[in-house]
This record gives C-alpha cells, structure tokens and sequence, in this order.
C-alpha cells in the first residue's frame, strides 16, 4: 500500500489489480478446464451427444440438457446417467489420447485400470494433462496466481494438478447440494474449524460434486449435479438454508468470499451452470453497489456480432460485471504484466 499525502485518497484497487493480488474469487466452468487440461469440450458434446443416441445433431445443447435427455430417455434411474456420463469422459479422453499418439502400452495400461480409477486419475495414466503444451498455459497461471479458494463446477481434480505442481497442497471439499446435511461421507464438505485458507494451501470448492472420493478413491457418481434437474434442485436447497448456521450447504469461508469480486471463467450465460451460480449465489451475496468482478467471454465472431449489445447490458445492469471479450490465454497472460 502506498504512502498518502495529506490531502490524497486512497483509490480501490482495480479488479486486474485485485485479481493479481489473489483477492478474488476464481470460478471456473467445467467446460474450461476440460479445454484447458485435456481437449477441447465441444468435441466431448458431440460424443456424448452420439453415446446418448439424442435426435438432433446439428445444433448441441449444453450438458445438462443432453444429461436430462439421456436420464429419461435410456436409464431407469439417476445414478446410472452418471455412471455412464463418467464412463463417456473416460471413453472420449482414451479415443483423443490414442489420437494424439500415446504409446499401445500407455494404453493398455489405462485400459486396464478404466473401471478402478476417476477420471482424473485415469486421464493422469494417459499422460494428461500435458503441462508442457501451451494449451495447458493458463490452467498453470491460474495456479500460480496467489488464490487462497478457487471454485469450480468440475467434478475432475484437474485444477488440484495445476496446484501442486506449483508447489502447493490444496484442500478438496464438495459442496453438499443434495441430501440431508449429516451423512457417512461428510467429511467431504465439511471444512475443519482450525484450517484457514492461504496462497500455498488453497481450498478448491467443487461446487457440483466430485466423481470420486480424493483419498479413498470411492466412486461418487450420486454427488454429481449434471442434469437441467440436477441444477434446478441445486438452486432450491442453496437457498433453502443460506446463512443458517446449521443447514447452509455452503461453508462461511465460501459465502464470505462469493461476496468479493468474482472472475467467471469459461461459462455461456445461456446455459443452466451459469444460471445455477448466478441466480443461486452470486445474485444472492455482495449486493453492495459498485463493480462485482469480470465475466471472461470468448464467442465466435458471428455469434459476438449477434449477442454483444445484449450481453454488455446483461452484465453492466443486471450483474456489475465487466466483460472480458477473449480467450482465457489471452486473459491470463495480461494478468502476468512484463
């Protein structure tokens, strides 16, 4: 902090500014880190669009929508959409690895363990994510940045790679967005009283679930909120208990920091992740006035030309946010300056 002089106000400190400080609030898509520690997500629409044998190929909804479809379309219960939406990640990831050119043995090797492991632990014994690719470049910024909590709508561990290979340790907890509040596995969501969140233990808060369990292994397709039901029942019981002290599904270290300024990192506005974080936290904390965060948006250009007067005035008036408009390398790298 600088030294004042006598009739000098101290100015806040910008919203890159803060971001570089690590006094903000990272929440990252799934569909972003998908992009930025294995292929490119579009790609996996399409397969599991295929998979899931949905009648209209040419123009794909978002996840959600296809998990809905295939929930009532092919399975007689819940858990087995997840299962088999698991099984579709650990599919398509082998499928663009064996493109890629990873060695017959690798894959044998993975193919081996596919039932035994997450996906992310699967995704590690295929050799991914590739930190020496450039595609792999702003995960690790991200990372490197000095963030005490990040949060995520991925249920892969993707971001906890990028971490520790900075060099930090961080804590994995789940939001409990279904369910009743006490349960077997609820040392999953619940935060120890004595940690506190810092740049070299950072808590990575896995808003919609984890695929399994981060020590035990455990499969944990039920914890999963993937379908346009899944979000909406999400919406309802974050809201049911907000700010009681013994039935909120959010931890106060996550309510607290959903009230700083937020970076939004890989979402489309249109679909239901973003509805849910929107109109289910972000709308519902920090509603002081003044500059929320920043909204990094990266759309095609026919698409920009359609959408740009509406999104500016969605986010300026409806949600104070600022529009980043470009790729999430283009932005971390202007959060490293020379």
């Amino acid at each position: 902090m600088p030294i004042w002089g006598d009739h000098e106000q101290p100015v806040a400190a910008s919203i890159p500014q803060q971001v570089r400080d690590g006094n903000a609030l990272p929440i990252l898509s799934h569909s972003a880190l998908f992009d930025l520690a294995l292929f490119e997500h579009e790609r996996f629409k399409r397969f599991y669009a295929e998979k899931v044998r949905y009648p209209y190929l040419g123009t794909l909804p978002d996840i959600s929508q296809l998990a809905n479809y295939d929930r009532y379309t092919n399975h007689s219960n819940d858990a087995n959409c997840k299962t088999f939406y698991l099984d579709c990640l650990k599919n398509h990831i082998y499928r663009e690895a064996e493109t890629a050119g990873v060695p017959p043995e690798t894959l044998r090797e993975a193919s081996d363990q596919v039932d035994k492991v997450g996906v992310t632990a699967f995704a590690n014994l295929l050799g991914y994510p590739r930190f020496d690719m450039s595609q792999t470049q702003p995960l690790q910024r991200l990372a490197n940045l000095p963030f005490k909590i990040y949060l995520t709508l991925s249920a892969s561990t993707f971001l906890e790679n990028a971490l520790r290979k900075a060099g930090k340790t961080p804590l994995t907890k789940m939001c409990r967005w279904r369910g009743p509040i006490e349960a077997p596995d609820m040392d999953l969501w619940r935060i120890p009283d004595e940690y506190r969140p810092s740049e070299q233990q950072p808590l990575v808060y896995h808003l919609c679930g984890l695929d399994v369990h981060p020590q035990s292994g455990a499969a944990l397709p039920g914890s999963l909120a993937l379908s346009e039901d899944d979000h909406l029942e999400m919406l309802v019981n974050l809201a049911e208990g907000r700010g009681k002290n013994t039935a909120d599904r959010l931890p106060s270290l996550v309510r607290g920091a959903l009230a700083d300024d937020v970076v939004l990192l890989g979402f489309r506005l249109d679909s239901w992740a973003f509805r849910g974080l929107y109109y289910g936290l972000i709308r519902q904390t920090g509603q002081g006035y003044g500059r929320r965060g920043t909204c990094v948006l990266q759309l095609l250009p026919e698409e920009r030309a359609i959408q740009e007067r509406y999104l500016q005035n969605y986010l300026d008036q409806e949600a104070r946010f600022d529009i980043y408009w470009g790729s999430l390398d283009e932005y971390t790298k202007e959060l490293y300056p020379p």
